[in-house]
C-alpha cells in the first residue's frame, strides 16, 4: 500500500519502484549505506540513487539518510487507520505502531543545536513557567510533575489573565515554555510579543503548521500532528510532546550527579534485594531437595 502511494505521489517508474521496495524492506539499514552501496544492493547506479532521492524531495543523499525514518513514518501512520469494531489484538498492535511512529518522527524533528540551547536555558534557571491552554493543559501538568522532581520550581498557567500577568512581570531567571498546537491563538501571540518586547527568552513547543508563532523565537521544538486521524490527533500531539518533556527530564537527570547517584543507588538496592530474595528461594528449594532425598533414603533402608 505504501509503495503504491509513493508511486502515485512521486510518479515513480519501474526502476524507482525497485529502489523504493528495497528501502521499505531494509529501512533500518539505509542510514548506514552509502549511495554506492545502495546502488549495488538495488542493481542500479549511484546516479540513479541520487536521481531517486531528489525525486522524493530530498536535497542530497545525506539529507535522505538523515530523514528517511521521518519520511516513511508519515506513510506508515497515514495508512494505519483503526477500523470500527476492530479486535483488541489488532488495535494493540496498531496503537503500538502509531506511538512508535510518532516518537520516531518527533525525534527526527529535533534540531540538536536548538535542543542543546534549550537544555542550557532550563538547566541554569531554577524556575520554569509553562503556558498551555485547552487540551494542552494536560501535558503542561505532566511536565510540571516531571520537572519538579529534578529540583525545578514549575508553575503552569492555564488562565489568560495569569498568562498576561506573567508576561509583564516575569524575570530573566525564569524559563518560559509556551505550548500550542497551531499557534493561532491571538491571546497567546500577544503574550509572546510582550515577552519579546521585554527581551525575555522563551521557547515554543508547537507543530510545523504554526508558522507565525515559530518565527517569534529561535528556540522552537516541533511536535507531531496528523490531521487524517481526526479522533486521535489530540492524543498524537500529546504523545509527541510527552516524548519531548521526557527527553528534557532524562537529560537533566543525566547531567545531575546527585540524582544520577540516587538512581544508581535505587537500582542497586532493588537489584540486590531481588538477588537476595532469589538466593533465599534457591537455598530453600536446595535444602528441601536434600531433606526429601534423606527421607526417601531412610524409607528405602527401613523397607
Amino acid at each position: 500500500m505504501i509503495l503504491k502511494q509513493l508511486e502515485k505521489d512521486y510518479k515513480l517508474n519501474e526502476n524507482d519502484l525497485f529502489i523504493a521496495r528495497y528501502i521499505l524492506e531494509h529501512s533500518e539499514e539505509i542510514p548506514l549505506l552509502s549511495s554506492h552501496q545502495l546502488a549495488k544492493e538495488t542493481f542500479t547506479s549511484p546516479t540513479a540513487i541520487i536521481r531517486f532521492v531528489k525525486k522524493l524531495g530530498f536535497e542530497s543523499y545525506n539529507d535522505f539518510k538523515l530523514n528517511i525514518h521521518s519520511f516513511l513514518n508519515q506513510y506508515y501512520l497515514s495508512n494505519m487507520h483503526i477500523q470500527s469494531h476492530e479486535n483488541l489484538y489488532s488495535v494493540k498492535n496498531k496503537l503500538t505502531e502509531i506511538e512508535c511512529g510518532i516518537i520516531h518522527q518527533t525525534k527526527d524533528n529535533i534540531d540538536s543545536t536548538t535542543f542543546n540551547h534549550i537544555i542550557s536555558m532550563i538547566s541554569k534557571n531554577k524556575y520554569i513557567d509553562i503556558i498551555a491552554n485547552d487540551t494542552n493543559s494536560t501535558i503542561g501538568d505532566y511536565a510540571s510533575h516531571l520537572l519538579s522532581s529534578v529540583n525545578k520550581i514549575v508553575n503552569v498557567y492555564h488562565n489568560h489573565d495569569k498568562q498576561l500577568w506573567l508576561s509583564f512581570n516575569v524575570e530573566r531567571d525564569h524559563t518560559i515554555i509556551l505550548v500550542s498546537k497551531y499557534g493561532k491563538n491571538k491571546h497567546l501571540l500577544r503574550v509572546v510579543d510582550i515577552l519579546k518586547e521585554r527581551k525575555i527568552p522563551f521557547l515554543v513547543i508547537t507543530s510545523k503548521q504554526a508558522k507565525e508563532l515559530s518565527l517569534k523565537t529561535p528556540y522552537v521544538l516541533y511536535g507531531i500532528i496528523h490531521e487524517e486521524f481526526e479522533s486521535l490527533k489530540d492524543m498524537i500531539f500529546y504523545i509527541s510532546l510527552k516524548y519531548i518533556f521526557d527527553l528534557f527530564y532524562t537529560i537533566l537527570i543525566s547531567n545531575d550527579l546527585k540524582h544520577s547517584k540516587e538512581l544508581d543507588n535505587l537500582y542497586g538496592h532493588i537489584f540486590n534485594q531481588e538477588s537476595w530474595q532469589c538466593y533465599n528461594v534457591t537455598l530453600f528449594f536446595y535444602l528441601l531437595r536434600i531433606i526429601l532425598l534423606c527421607y526417601f533414603l531412610v524409607c528405602f533402608i527401613t523397607w
